[in-house]
């Protein structure tokens, strides 16, 4: 996409939406009742007959258009929830002739040609307050989909400020997004998001498609109009999350994954292929098991699998816990947990051996041969005469971490049941070279298809969807396992035993790995861990994140409890672990006590207690464990794990991902303290995996000092030439005209800073931090000083940097250079003492034409459409910001021209309010002043235009046709007489009628 201005960044957007099959309708020509009105009534009440076609009334019609209406009243979520699911799946009425109930269609989402797609340009609402929206999306009368565009040219706006333009949108006006669903924000990037007016901030997307670099262009992609309604329907949806009703929408991995497992399915029902299983590796923490649920709710509903039966089945039962969490927490059918072999037998010989049919839970331990060979034997005969499990194709089964649990006995056995399924493995862990027969269970290795989709950590970390892991060793010389130990740990196969294999794994592993617990699990060496992980904790962490300890058993829970408790307050900490198993010393004290604090209620409710108050309030602040929550738990304030757990493979990677999500925009990374020593080996611990499958994974914290100072160097060469350390605002000066030069290398600057500034605060005391301090302060100045002088102001998007960038306000900003720096730069507001402030804020005439410049960009710019007076000036500023663009440039001649503008803003507006001129007369006079002689008085004929436009001027005129024909015949009457007073040549004539209809647009309302 070339570079444009708003304008012309609207006009490519409307276009290519076109080209993708939507229809353009001007604003003016919507069908519409009145502004306060979001529902193209007549087009809706058209498309419910169209779609449901009988005995519909035009009373019916009305009845189900006011049945919408009321669905959704209010701002709350629960009416907004309704109204999403009439939009997926219809309305039930009571008609009104015979009285009987009947399901009507909104949206023909199986049909989707037969739908009507319109898009719309600067849309006006009048709610709480008069909005107008650059474009919006129709279908069949209702607005689902909403684009807000920002000027890519501009230095001061990003598609930030058209996300949070949009979430000003819904609170002015809540009868529009109730029915909106989807949201995007763009300039030169483009960015989507679920519409949630209740929630000041949501999940901000980026979409991508193969083959497309063009942000603007991907993102169209997904308002094409199938895929649209395909998101609508079965990808976007009302959601808990972390206490809070919300909405999930798909990303864009998870979307193209979900529709390869149902386009392989209906395939191969179809006859199409005979392909019936699939591999997808999602690195962790980028919506792995979302992507299974939508997917398998989409399937679920799917006409062609005829009531299917869906199995999800995973190998812990922590990992069955967090999955139905996750079900639940979503506005779709949850699912039935099968908890033990016989509730397995039942359901498999439900219906006459014909198995259960919904979506199920299970662990794949259920599936013992010598508990279901009875039953396979029965599926087996009586398939010889009827249909059974056996028999039928439509099971689907998701299998969670997959390549771990699919072989063997049990694997076997499920797969002899479930003879026809489709089969999907899941993995966010890379496959074992050794466990390479993972392609041959799901995958085609021979026609070169090993994943059906693979989406990796360096996509991830792009994408924003997940920070990279960091690992520090720590107490080495006291704490770390011997090199002897740590060898039994890595060349012994089983480092993880499951709790329901526990009894079968062979005496001699457990005997050879318990060396390693009782040195793990001494008490002193345990106290001298806690102690450096609470003055870490309190440095680092405390009022900003969250931390977990991977202890190595049960036993070390406890005792880190104990230990943590004597060097922090009590609530910081708690354990999550089973206590069910075994009487060893000191489990049942333990165990006790947590029952008499928590006031006699069960274990299993304590822990639920427990992971609810980590995830949304303030205490505990670190959660103990040793199985339970390093798979699976999904917490993005946790920030650092104190790893004293021997790990590896799947299982390090998994636990150490607990780090990874994004919190905020302030986590740059996720933190490793190794208190074991595994990760010192780190090319040991994954030994089994192919290099290039983790070398990207997790990053030692030399690594990331060396970052550091690549980025912190980078940055320095942009100002090359420029003095460091130096202060001066002429210097900074400098800096800035560097940057704001080329617009996308300022938004570069911005956003490597940031990445500086949150390394800045990971890398905690070490030294690399003194060395290079004196450059990092430079660099912090350039960018406060850009920050007032540029945006003049701190952004909005912002609003967590003076809690989570604690050491680079601690030792930068309250440094005395920048202190200094900013109390000097007061921002500049266009008020009538501006010339005077102007002169105290500004040390140099350079600094003075940059102010003006600045102060042009985001007034003219930014507001033109508000105020007649800047829409005039808007050619001026465009040359004003021309001039500053060049490599030399003439600071004299902009000071000059900048100063001319403002004069001119003054004089302007001045004159307006000697006049007495409305907006819109005012908007007239200077536009005709253009076509006129100079010195022509336009006064009293721009009155009596205005008079006449009043008499059919009301709110809501423009989307009333006689009305707007009205207007456009006196506007066409007078400009004849004024056409042929000033003799105005031919091709001015439609520029000068469009430009004058266009202010009676903007500014010819009433209230």
């Amino acid at each position: 996409m070339a570079k444009f201005n708003e304008k012309m960044l609207e006009d490519y957007v409307v276009e290519k939406l076109q080209e993708n099959g939507w229809k353009y309708v001007p604003a003016d020509e919507l069908l519409r009742e009145s502004l306060n009105e979001p529902l193209l009534i007549h087009d809706l009440a058209r498309k419910i007959k169209e779609l449901n076609p009988g005995s519909l009334t035009d009373e019916d019609v009305k009845n189900i258009i006011n049945m919408l209406k009321f669905t959704g009243t209010g701002t709350g979520s629960e009416g907004n929830k309704k109204t999403l699911n009439c939009l997926k799946y219809g309305m039930t009425i009571k008609l009104v002739k015979d009285k009987t109930l009947a399901k009507i269609k909104l949206i023909d989402h199986d049909n989707p040609d037969k739908n009507d797609y319109v898009v719309s340009r600067q849309v006006t609402y009048v709610g709480k307050d008069t909005i107008r929206t650059d474009i919006m999306l129709y279908v069949n009368g209702i607005p689902l989909a909403e684009v807000e565009l920002k000027n890519p040219a501009s230095f001061s706006e990003s598609w930030y400020d058209a996300f949070k333009q949009i979430k000003d949108y819904e609170n002015l006006m809540p009868d529009l997004y109730k029915y909106v669903q989807v949201g995007v924000a763009a300039e030169q990037t483009a960015r989507y998001f679920p519409i949630v007016p209740w929630q000041p901030e949501v999940k901000i997307n980026q979409w991508r498609e193969q083959g497309i670099k063009d942000d603007v262009d991907a993102t169209l992609e997904l308002l094409k109009p199938a895929t649209l309604l395909d998101i609508l329907q079965n990808y976007l949806f009302h959601r808990i999350d972390m206490g809070e009703q919300t909405k999930v929408i798909a990303r864009y991995m998870q979307y193209r994954a979900a529709e390869a497992i149902v386009d392989r399915v209906h395939k191969n029902l179809k006859g199409e292929t005979d392909k019936n299983k699939g591999l997808v590796w999602h690195w962790q923490g980028s919506g792995k098991t979302l992507t299974m649920i939508f997917a398998a709710n989409k399937l679920y509903h799917s006409e062609s699998l005829e009531n299917p039966t869906l199995f999800f089945i995973v190998d812990r039962i922590d990992l069955e816990e967090q999955l139905y969490k996750e079900f639940a927490a979503l506005d779709i059918p949850e699912p039935e947990i099968i908890g033990s072999i016989p509730e397995l037998r039942r359901m498999l010989r439900h219906d006459e051996r014909k198995g259960k049919r919904g979506i199920f839970i299970t662990l794949i331990h259920k599936f013992r041969t010598e508990e279901l060979q009875q039953l396979y034997q029965e599926l087996i005969e009586q398939s010889k005469t009827q249909d059974t499990l056996l028999t039928r194709k439509n099971v689907v089964a998701f299998l969670d971490e997959g390549h771990r649990t699919q072989y063997g006995v049990l694997a076997a056995q499920m797969r002899a049941i479930l003879k026809e399924a489709f089969f999907f493995g899941f993995t966010g862990t890379p496959i074992a070279k050794k466990g390479k027969n993972t392609y041959r269970e799901f995958s085609y290795p021979k026609e070169k298809e090993f994943y059906l989709d693979k989406y990796f950590v360096t996509e991830s970390l792009k994408d924003g969807f997940t920070v990279k892991i960091v690992y520090q060793p720590r107490l080495e010389e006291n704490v770390h396992l011997k090199k002897d130990l740590l060898s039994i740990f890595l060349e012994t196969e089983f480092e993880e035993i499951p709790d329901e294999l526990r009894e079968d794994v062979e005496d001699k592993v457990k005997k050879r790995l318990n060396p390693i617990n009782i040195f793990l699990e001494q008490p002193e060496r345990i106290k001298i861990i806690a102690k450096d992980i609470a003055e870490h904790f309190i440095e680092n962490i405390d009022g900003r994140y969250k931390a977990m300890v991977a202890a190595a058993s049960r036993k070390a829970c406890v005792h880190y409890k104990r230990a943590l408790d004597e060097n922090l307050p009590k609530e910081y900490s708690e354990v999550v672990m089973t206590y069910d198993r075994g009487d060893e010393i000191p489990i049942p004290e333990f165990k006790k006590e947590l029952i008499q604090r928590y006031h006699g209620k069960e274990l299993d409710d304590i822990k639920k207690e427990v992971v609810e108050k980590f995830l949304e309030e303030e205490h505990p602040k670190i959660l103990i464990v040793t199985d339970m929550l390093i798979t699976g738990f999904d917490a993005p304030m946790v920030q650092t794990m104190y790893l004293d757990k021997p790990l590896k493979e799947h299982r390090l990677l998994q636990a150490i991902a607990r780090t990874n999500r994004p919190y905020k925009g302030v986590k740059e990374a996720g933190l490793i303290l190794d208190y074991v020593g595994i990760l010192d080996n780190v090319a040991k611990a994954f030994e089994n995996y192919d290099k290039t499958d983790w070398d990207d994974t997790v990053f030692n914290l030399d690594d990331v000092k060396t970052e550091f100072t690549i980025l912190l160097d980078e940055l320095l060469e942009i100002f090359k030439g420029i003095p460091r350390d130096d202060y001066e605002r002429e210097t900074l000066l400098k800096a800035v005209e560097i940057l704001t030069e080329d617009e996308e290398k300022g938004k570069a600057f911005l956003e490597n800073y940031r990445t500086l500034r949150k390394i800045f605060e990971l890398l905690g005391p070490e030294e690399i931090k003194v060395e290079r301090f004196d450059d990092y302060k430079w660099i912090s100045g350039i960018y406060s000083y850009y920050l007032r002088l540029v945006l003049r102001s701190m952004p909005s998007y912002e609003p967590y940097v003076r809690q989570y960038l604690t050491k680079t306000i601690k030792y930068v900003h309250e440094s005395t250079e920048i202190q200094d720096l900013e109390k000097q730069l007061p921002t500049l507001e266009l008020d009538e003492d501006y010339f005077k402030k102007l002169e105290e804020a500004s040390a140099s005439k350079e600094e003075k034409a940059a102010n003006i410049v600045f102060t042009l960009n985001r007034l003219v710019l930014v507001e033109k459409h508000k105020n007649p007076v800047y829409e005039s000036l808007v050619e001026k500023v465009e040359r004003i910001l021309e001039l500053w663009k060049e490599k030399t440039k003439d600071f004299e001649k902009i000071y000059t021209e900048g100063l001319a503008v403002i004069t001119d803003i003054e004089n302007l507006s001045q004159r307006q309010k000697e006049l007495g001129f409305t907006n819109l007369e005012y908007a007239l006079l200077l536009t005709l002043e253009n076509y006129a002689p100079d010195g022509t008085d336009l006064t009293t004929e721009v009155k009596k235009l205005s008079d006449i436009f009043n008499k059919h001027l009301f709110e809501g005129w423009d989307i009333q046709p006689t009305a707007r024909k009205s207007i456009e015949r006196e506007l066409r009457r007078y400009m004849r007489r004024f056409v042929k007073k000033h003799e105005l040549k031919v091709e001015a004539i439609d520029t000068l009628y469009y430009n004058l209809i266009e202010k009676i647009k903007n500014y010819g309302r009433k209230a």
